[in-house]
């Protein structure tokens, strides 16, 4: 039976949607199953799980995550903005690996210092192997967004050049956050290892936060918002409790960087939900394609 063009569209659109959620299950798949191998103890963050056997799912998981951001439209003029900048965030969250704590960074600093084994016990020739080993990671890796992420920025503004909806505050943005990766990573590498890592995932998570708001925002305008439940307002005050409340507890210690991660993966996948559910083909809530392309 063949299918009409326009319903191809709304089913890839979909589905790419549900591949996001099952992307950010993969990882919790991964990233359980690592944890229990060792003894059901957690690691500091979600983002340590890279030094695992977890690590390749890890960095498949939030490319394609940030590659779906990109590819899809959003509802609105400023979601759609909010996903694109997301979208460019994710890979860099993947592929520049958090530090391993400060033992391992006191451990770096003494081998390349003393040069050998040193007395307490460190094995310098691993810890310096995994060292250089993350640093031609990041290196190559990061060349590599960088080039496409050029040739993206290059062919959205000639694609907007005959378009007359172009969104050239959103292009602008981009431009300005690649710029910014390309400047630091140019200037100094280690610089880029140490610190990019943290600012990306700052970054994601306020755009998943500014995204739950928007939709809220959006959704108090419809004919249905009286009639139905303000999920979208759960779950953006969810996500600021969980920033407000759990940043702080991280901060002097109380719990670690995963639980902060895990929730806010957690909500993230739940707003996500809700929206695909909302979006779906033949949902009376649905924005149409063709409404959300008229208003970009």
């Amino acid at each position: 039976m063949n299918v009409e063009p326009n319903e191809t569209w709304l089913r890839s659109y979909l589905y790419v949607r549900i591949a996001m959620v099952g992307l950010l299950v993969a990882l919790g798949a991964a990233v359980g199953l690592q944890t229990w191998h060792q003894g059901g103890i957690p690691l500091s963050s979600v983002s340590a799980y890279y030094y695992t056997p977890a690590q390749g799912i890890f960095i498949g998981s939030l490319v394609g995550l940030g590659a779906s951001m990109i590819a899809l439209r959003g509802t609105t003029d400023l979601e759609d903005v909010l996903l694109n900048l997301g979208g460019m965030l994710a890979p860099v969250v993947a592929v520049v690996p958090t530090a391993r704590g400060d033992d391992y960074e006191a451990a770096v600093r003494a081998c390349r210092a003393g040069g050998g084994p040193l007395p307490n016990g460190i094995d310098c020739p691993t810890v310096q192997a995994l060292a250089d080993a993350t640093r031609a990671n990041v290196q190559n890796n990061m060349t590599a967004l960088l080039v496409l992420g050029g040739l993206g920025i290059a062919v959205t503004v000639a694609l907007a050049r005959r378009d007359r909806h172009a969104q050239w505050a959103g292009i602008g943005a981009a431009t300005l956050l690649y710029a910014a990766a390309l400047g630091t990573f140019a200037a100094s590498l280690d610089w880029f290892i140490d610190h990019a890592h943290f600012a990306a995932a700052i970054g994601l998570l306020l755009c998943i936060i500014a995204v739950a708001l928007v939709n809220r925002r959006r959704h108090r305008a419809t004919p249905q918002a009286q009639a139905r439940p303000d999920r979208y307002g759960l779950v953006a005050w969810a996500l600021i409790a969980v920033a407000a409340i759990g940043i702080p507890l991280w901060a002097f210690g109380a719990i670690t960087l995963f639980w902060l991660e895990i929730a806010v993966a957690l909500l993230f996948a739940v707003f996500w939900s809700v929206q695909t559910v909302e979006q779906r083909p033949g949902s009376p809530t649905a924005v149409a394609p063709s409404a959300a392309t008229a208003r970009s």
